[in-house]
């Protein structure tokens, strides 16, 4: 898998080749790198620790400076296994740095070959990751080569700020104070009333009091409330049995 581009950074290319072979910024600007250490003018070591998808990689590493011609280009080679994982890594780095208006134009190109594990995971997945880590990279070495560069502002040169949508200065004359404060007080007092709310009727002596919010359900209508039918089966029973009863005294 193969990966290039290019950035600027605002530094003269002599600072940022020198930056290349600071093992100290280097281990800061690689994403997931942990440790790095120089153990000669060619060859470094150190540890990457990084997780792709749900696999989490952690391998020992070496690398060792293939050519150069400061301080203009390098070329590195670094390898690297995980072996509770079972897996390893091979990159091959081409480093240049030209001037530009700007600054430095650094360029980069990887040529990457994973094995184990991680490469089953298929070139998709591993290039998504690598590009995160490639924007993450150019971010952390470009503050790292402006270090010191920029001249920090004081507090009293620093701009007050302002929220967003609002036209006022950041700064107001003592004199214009008690004017401006009239003024908000004048537009405060201008102000539409706030309409009236309607009065309530005078409630009646004996009447319960209800609470403002309960609405004026008005009187229901009474329910006729009907005996049970075995009831009124017996009612209807004995009326037939005393009506009989006096037609047979009738007789």
């Amino acid at each position: 898998m193969k990966l290039s581009s290019q950035f600027t950074v605002p530094a003269e290319p002599e600072r940022v080749f020198a930056h290349f072979l600071d093992p100290d910024v280097m281990r800061t600007s690689i994403p997931g790198c942990t440790e790095l250490a120089r153990e000669d003018d060619a060859t470094y070591s150190g540890r990457l620790e990084n997780v792709v998808a749900h696999v989490r990689f952690n391998a020992r590493f070496s690398a060792t400076i293939v050519s150069m011609d400061a301080p203009r280009q390098v070329e590195a080679l670094l390898k690297g296994d995980d072996r509770k994982l079972g897996s390893s890594i091979k990159v091959t780095a081409k480093l240049t740095v030209a001037p530009d208006p700007a600054g430095s134009l650094v360029g980069y190109a990887l040529e990457m070959a994973l094995w184990g594990k991680v490469g089953r995971l298929g070139e998709a997945i591993v290039r998504r990751r690598s590009v995160e880590m490639e924007q993450e990279f150019v971010k952390r070495f470009a503050a790292a080569c402006t270090a010191g560069e920029t001249t920090t502002a004081t507090e009293d040169d620093a701009p007050v700020p302002v929220p967003h949508g609002d036209t006022r200065t950041t700064s107001l004359d003592e004199s214009a104070a008690p004017a401006a404060e009239a003024t908000v007080v004048a537009t405060a007092g201008s102000a539409a009333p706030e309409a009236a709310q309607p009065a309530q009727p005078a409630r009646a002596a004996g009447e319960p009091r209800r609470l403002p919010t309960e609405p004026d359900r008005g009187e229901r209508p009474r329910q006729d409330v009907r005996a049970p039918w075995w009831r009124r089966l017996i009612d209807r029973i004995r009326r037939r049995w005393k009506g009989g009863a006096d037609q047979r005294r009738t007789r």
